[in-house]
C-alpha cells in the first residue's frame, strides 16, 4: 500500500493568500464605512474594531496554516505568517486608501480633516482645555493632515503600520502556536 503525502503548503504561500483575502475584506469594510458615513474612517471605535477584526483573521488564518501542515507550528513561523499576512493586508488598505484620497474622492482629506478638528475640539473642550490649546491643537491637526493623505503619508502611515504589525503579530502568535512534543521530535 503506497502513502501518498501531499506537499505542505508554504508558509509564505499561504500568508500571501490569507493576507489578499483579508485585504479585500478590510477594502470592503472601507468602501462600507465611506458610503455610510465618511466620517467613520476616522472614528477611533472604527480603528478599533479593524483591529479586532485583523487580530482574528490573524489568528484565524495562523491556525487554519497551523492544522494544514500537521498541527505543529512553532512561535517564529507563527510570527513570520501573521506579519506577513498583516504586511500584505496592510500594502493593500494603502493602496486603495491612495486612491479613494487622490481618484476617487479628491475631497475626502479636506473632508476628514474637519471630522477630525471637530472630534478633538468636542474632546478637548469635554476635559476643560484652555481656548489657547485648543486652536494650537487644531492648527496641529491641520498642518499634520496636509501630508497625511498625500503619497508620502499614505507610505508612512503604511511604514509605521509594520511596526505595530509587529506588535500584533508577537501577540498573536502566542495563540497560533503549537510546538511539536519531544516524544514526537
Amino acid at each position: 500500500m503506497e502513502e501518498t503525502t501531499e506537499p505542505k503548503p508554504s508558509l509564505i504561500q499561504n500568508a500571501i493568500r490569507w493576507g489578499v483575502i483579508f485585504g479585500v475584506a478590510s477594502i470592503f469594510l472601507t468602501v462600507i464605512a465611506y458610503v455610510v458615513d465618511y466620517g467613520s474612517l476616522v472614528n477611533w471605535k472604527f480603528g478599533l474594531f479593524i483591529i479586532a477584526v485583523l487580530i482574528g483573521a490573524v489568528i484565524y488564518s495562523g491556525i487554519t496554516y497551523r492544522k494544514s501542515i500537521g498541527g505543529f507550528l512553532p512561535y517564529g513561523k507563527a510570527f513570520q505568517h501573521a506579519f506577513v499576512t498583516l504586511a500584505v493586508i496592510g500594502l493593500l488598505s494603502s493602496i486603495f486608501s491612495l486612491l479613494l484620497y487622490t481618484v476617487i474622492d479628491k475631497e475626502l482629506p479636506s473632508k476628514l480633516t474637519d471630522v477630525q478638528i471637530e472630534n478633538t475640539q468636542k474632546m478637548l473642550e469635554g476635559f476643560g482645555t484652555p481656548e489657547d490649546a485648543i486652536e494650537k491643537a487644531i492648527a496641529d491637526i491641520r498642518k499634520s493632515a496636509e501630508s497625511q493623505y498625500s503619497a508620502v503619508g499614505v507610505i508612512k502611515t503604511y511604514g509605521i503600520g509594520l511596526i505595530i504589525y509587529a506588535v500584533l503579530s508577537l501577540i498573536t502568535s502566542l495563540f497560533v502556536r503549537r510546538n511539536q512534543p519531544e516524544e514526537m521530535i
